[in-house]
């Protein structure tokens, strides 16, 4: 008779990792498992809630059931946890306990490391904060609190019903959450580190918006980093919705917050003394109905104290466009502030820019100022600036006195204005930048930007009155869209209404919505209140060559206008095209958003628009510009290794087209440009100039990308039908292709691709041909048909092959990649891109370098081959360029994950910083986009796995 075996039985080798941050999720050996029914997932959730507790079996019963439970209850139950076993451990014996979930009692329990849980994770770097803040190490307990916030930066159990969601257990993690980060942010901002704890509160308090302690403590942090503005802003938006939500005021917590974020910026000065000459007080009132710029007064208000300090002097310079509010928004903060002056305040317009060209002058302008101090304004009939400018500082000095000087021309107006007396502050505004000012007397330039939306739309509230506002929201709407942040142009909507109460806001509507007449809607009576005439001011001050470049521009769709692409459309070189924008500038009658690109306001484009059309200078402008993006565009996608189809010719004279010294300045082109590009294609189909068109959506986007954004396929399918009567079936096919590209996975897409098929094999074009079979290689994938992708994948290599062209057999080769591991080939799919990276490599593929690195090193995770994991992660990360961030978000996870399975703590660190980097350069959103929000969320897991396990093994 045999024995029976009393050998132990093998520990089960399958290893579980679970998440309830941002949704309950399990991974098995590394693999996301699906976790069952919803009944299944709330018992594992109310396990993982309960931290290694027992759970009865009332408790999940009353989880489960809202009303009388059924009589198989406890079977049901039973069931569910016998389930859940097999999922954690599948070769488990139907009635083992296994080694995860154990009986406890009358119920259940949870039994894991504590790695092995981030709730559990989350809890144990709680732990540890508390404990190095107890025995005084700040610095390791601000530490483990922010990791802690990062693995729990989104509520727990997320994806359950909201019924369950209700039950203590969850509200309690929840609870718990709100405690940590606010415990976390009371800690960061005691000890001088609010910036560190910023980003993480933001996130939690997002979540609990009338959590006034929460609410509060973001507020301090606001503060604390310098941040006022969005501080009010905090408290306004938290004292409506509890008036909304609740009908209640903000509690004394939150109120006590606010006293101290008003307190924060002023410092106490010592009692005026007595004046002993004139005290002026000079200042007009302020604008009626003025709204407020929280974001620029808090910059204001942080110069405030400097006034006061060792300084000798300080200067404000407020710039911006002609009706962007300079004068209302100086006059506003200087009556704010005028108590802190107890000499006085002086106020004088210098008239830099008004319509009469009598600019005021230096010496008048000190004559004015010496009166109102109580001098005589000419001391001698020989008196000069420099002795003026000596009597006025003398008068001055010792003394605190507000100077606003209103719409300076330039710096050395200015100059001769300025006192010498500490605790003095000079407000200037100016349409010019006052660069001068700004580096020689350590002026503070601040531009005035547009309005936001809210605040125009709380200056018609302001001026038309709630009832009048609330009429038409619809036209409101409108009117602030149409006026793009302009005061002068809200002011004076607002004023036709008032003074006509019978016209209705949608009447306004139609005249300013018309592009040839919105000006015309915003003029007046006064010409200094009429935005044609307050831009002509500052046109007419421009040098000719400048104001022919300024007209020009506004033959650009935008948004953004580059150096090169202003150089073209003006017709100008390079080089004077800088120095003419760089005038503009100067004018603030454009932007420089970034160095080299320039911005222009929506209603200056519309005064320049009228300017270039009574010139009669619009259509060369255009055809300029049209033939600047297609060179542009065809030099792109030829750096990238593909030849673009078909022939242009050479561009003429005065236009500039962008060249490419490299596939990153090639890719970020593509990624700054693609809006422009796409207008002027609308622009060039408008022209007639369909081939053109055509050329250009060929060359729009990198090679193998997707070349059409959305919204866009009706312009393409317009041109292919175009196209059609050219002539040129190669164009035609290729742009048959192309939409074939975007129509997948629907079915449309077939038939644009075998048309381009057809084509192609009509011609005997074999390049043709291998980009078609990869395009249906990437459908079949899609719609998980595994078998026609390699099918399609292995033609399109082998055509690839046949035309000896390196790119194309890489990208066909990357295809083939996706093709073999999709149908979990590894080690095939492994070897095809092997070959391809080799190729990319040599030829200096950089832009396909970086998809090869991706499925490589993801693929060598996948089967334990970790030193090649982090090997080509690396590589990858260094050697790859891409239009966008989400092959780099990949990678750096997969770099973190491996590397931290490897055991190299460095490396996975490293990978843990690069991810976040990236994400917080709009990454996320992008790897969204191409991966999807299942796998980009499971990049997202993996980092905040190896951050929080990196934590907790350094014991901070």
């Amino acid at each position: 008779m045999k024995r029976p075996d009393r050998r132990l039985p093998e520990e089960p080798r399958s290893h579980c990792e679970f998440k309830v941050f941002g949704g309950l999720g399990c991974r098995r050996d590394g693999a996301v498992v699906d976790l069952g029914p919803v009944r299944q997932r709330i018992i594992l959730a109310k396990l993982l809630a309960a931290g290694g507790d027992a759970v009865s079996l009332d408790t999940i019963i009353d989880g489960l059931w809202d009303e009388q439970p059924p009589a198989s209850a406890a079977n049901q139950i039973h069931r569910h946890v016998g389930h859940i076993r097999r999922i954690f451990e599948p070769d488990l014996d139907v009635r083992g306990t296994g080694r995860y979930l154990l009986p406890a009692g009358t119920g259940y329990r949870l039994t894991l490391a504590t790695e092995d849980s981030d709730l559990a994770m989350y809890r144990e770097l709680v732990r540890r904060a508390r404990e190095a803040l107890t025995g005084g190490d700040v610095m390791a307990g601000v530490r483990a609190y922010l990791t802690a916030l990062e693995l729990g930066r989104s509520p727990a159990f997320t994806d359950l019903p909201s019924s369950a969601l209700s039950s203590p257990e969850f509200v309690a993690v929840e609870r718990e959450r709100l405690a940590v980060a606010l415990a976390a942010s009371e800690a960061a901002i005691a000890h001088g580190m609010a910036g560190t704890v910023l980003t993480p509160l933001l996130s939690v308090a997002a979540a609990a918006p009338l959590d006034e302690a929460l609410q509060a403590c973001l507020m301090r942090a606001y503060v604390a980093t310098g941040h006022r503005a969005e501080g009010v802003r905090v408290f306004e938006r938290t004292r409506q919705r509890l008036a909304e939500e609740l009908g209640v005021d903000p509690g004394p917590e939150l109120r006590e917050a606010y006293r101290e974020l008003l307190a924060s910026g002023w410092t106490p000065q010592d009692e005026p003394r007595p004046p002993d000459a004139p005290r002026p007080a000079q200042l007009p009132p302020p604008v009626a109905g003025f709204v407020r710029r929280n974001d620029v007064v808090a910059v204001l208000d942080d110069q405030l104290s400097d006034a006061f300090s060792d300084a000798t002097i300080v200067i404000t310079a407020l710039g911006g466009m002609g009706g962007i509010g300079k004068t209302a928004l100086a006059v506003h903060w200087a009556h704010q502030i005028a108590n802190k002056f107890p000499d006085g305040q002086l106020f004088l317009n210098l008239r830099g820019l008004d319509p009469d060209g009598r600019v005021m002058s230096s010496q008048d302008a000190l004559a004015t100022l010496l009166a109102s101090l109580g001098e005589p304004a000419v001391s001698s009939p020989h008196e000069n600036v420099d002795s003026q400018a000596a009597r006025y500082r003398s008068r001055l000095a010792g003394r605190r006195v507000l100077i606003l000087l209103d719409n300076a021309r330039d710096s050395d107006q200015v100059r001769p204005l300025l006192p010498a007396s500490q605790g003095c502050l000079v407000i200037v505004t100016s349409r010019n930048r006052m660069t001068s000012l700004v580096t020689r007397e350590g002026a503070r330039y601040l531009h005035v930007d547009r309005l936001t939306e809210a605040e125009s739309r709380q200056l018609l509230i302001n001026r038309l009155g709630s009832r009048r506002a609330a009429m038409d929201p619809d036209a409101l709407d409108k009117v602030i869209t149409l006026c793009a942040g302009l005061p002068l142009a809200l002011a004076i909507v607002a004023a036709r209404v008032a003074l006509n109460p019978a016209l209705p806001l949608s009447a306004v509507v139609s005249d300013v919505s018309a592009p040839s007449a919105r000006l015309d809607a915003l003029s007046s009576v006064d010409s200094s209140d009429d935005v044609r005439s307050v831009f002509s001011w500052s046109y007419r001050a421009l040098d000719p060559s400048t104001t022919q470049v300024f007209r020009a521009l506004a033959a650009h769709p935008g948004p953004a206008i580059s150096l090169e692409s202003a150089a073209s459309v003006a017709g100008v070189g390079r080089l004077p095209a800088r120095k003419r924008l760089t005038e503009l500038v100067t004018a603030n009658l454009l932007n420089e958003s970034q160095p080299g690109r320039y911005v222009l306001h929506d209603l200056l484009r519309a005064y320049a628009g009228e300017l270039l059309d009574e010139a009669q200078e619009r259509p060369e402008c255009e055809r300029r510009l049209i033939v600047h993006y297609l060179h542009s565009a065809r030099a792109a996608y030829a750096r990238h290794h593909r030849q673009p189809v078909g022939t242009v010719d050479a561009p003429p004279s005065g236009v500039t087209p962008e060249s490419f010294d490299s596939v990153p300045q090639a890719a970020a082109w593509y990624a700054r440009e693609r809006t422009a590009l796409w207008a002027t294609i609308d622009l060039a189909l408008a022209h007639g100039l369909r081939r053109d068109a055509a050329a250009m959506v060929l060359a729009a986007s990198a090679p193998g990308s997707n070349s059409i954004p959305a919204g866009r396929t009706q312009t393409v399918l317009a041109i292919l039908d175009l196209v059609g009567v050219l002539g040129e079936p190669l164009m035609e096919a290729e742009l048959l292709r192309t939409v074939g590209e975007v129509f997948a996975p629907l079915p449309q897409a077939d038939e644009y691709l075998r048309r381009a098929l057809a084509i192609f094999e009509g011609a005997g074009e074999l390049a043709g041909q291998a980009d078609v079979l990869r395009n249906l290689a990437v459908l079949s994938l899609s719609r998980g048909d595994l078998d026609a992708a390699n099918a399609y994948g292995e033609r399109s290599v082998g055509l690839a092959r046949q035309t000896g062209r390196p790119e194309l057999i890489a990208v066909s080769l990357l295809t083939l990649t996706r093709a073999r591991l999709g149908s979990d080939r590894f080690e095939a799919g492994t070897r095809v891109a092997d070959e391809g990276l080799a190729i990319a490599v040599a030829k200096h593929l950089d832009h396909l370098k970086i998809y090869y690195a991706q499925l490589i090193a993801e693929s060598s995770w996948k089967l334990g081959r970790l030193e090649r994991a982090v090997e080509v992660s690396e590589w990858g990360l260094t050697e790859g360029v891409s239009e966008s961030n989400a092959p780099r978000c990949a990678i750096a996870a997969i770099l973190a994950r491996a590397a931290f399975d490897l055991g190299d703590q460095v490396r996975a660190e490293r990978g843990c910083q690069r991810f976040e980097s990236l994400i917080a350069d709009n990454g996320f959103r992008e790897l969204i986009e191409v991966s999807g929000i299942e796998n980009a969320e499971g990049y997202r897991d993996m980092v905040a796995y190896v951050r929080a396990r990196l934590s907790l093994m350094s014991g901070t």
